[in-house]
């Protein structure tokens, strides 16, 4: 069953470091590197973490739909609070029914 949902994911990581990650994980999707963490901040709404040594956005994940209009967004400063496959699988399938 195919649900129409694409998935990217961006990182302020190096680009070295994106691609270790995204084969680890064994993913299809873009992963893009070395994003600039203020800007994604300001047109998302993410939590920067400003450091002495490292600046990085905190996960933030959105669904949205095929009108370009996000559906559903979650902002995690944790390693919890996060999209889990099985919610935007759910989250998708509830938002086609309608």
């Amino acid at each position: 069953m195919s649900l129409g949902v694409k998935v990217v994911a961006a990182s302020v990581d190096s680009v070295e470091s994106v691609a270790k990650l995204r084969e680890g994980l064994h993913v299809g999707y873009p992963m893009y590197a070395e994003v600039d963490a203020a800007a994604l901040a300001e047109a998302t709404g993410a939590s920067v973490h400003i450091g002495e040594d490292r600046t990085f956005t905190h996960a933030t994940a959105f669904l949205v739909n095929p009108e370009g209009i996000i559906s559903n967004a979650v902002y995690s400063t944790g390693p919890i609070g996060r999209f889990t496959a099985s919610e935007i699988i759910r989250k998708t399938m509830f938002e086609q029914r309608k």
